[in-house]
């Protein structure tokens, strides 16, 4: 049989609604010098934990790449968001 119920109960007192939306899932940083740049890739993790929330993170991804490969990056990017 399935469930019918809009909602879903986390604990006693906290329940997340059918039409609730993830606003927050990762985080990019980008550091360098000259001889590199760094992009750094966090996922984070949302879990119930003894009827509390706590935000974990998944992986903390590093991509080093030459300052050419950047601003090739930085190109495609830029041409990408025009559309």
């Amino acid at each position: 049989m399935a469930n019918k119920n809009k909602e879903i109960q986390i604990n006693s007192s906290i329940n997340i609604k059918d039409e609730s939306k993830v606003i927050h899932a990762s985080s990019f940083g980008v550091g360098g010098d000259d001889e590199e740049v760094r992009l750094i890739i966090v996922n984070n993790k949302l879990i119930n934990k003894n009827d509390n929330f706590e935000l974990i993170s998944e992986s903390d991804l590093q991509i080093v790449m030459s300052p050419a490969t950047a601003m090739k990056l930085k190109d495609m990017l830029e041409n990408y968001t025009k559309n």
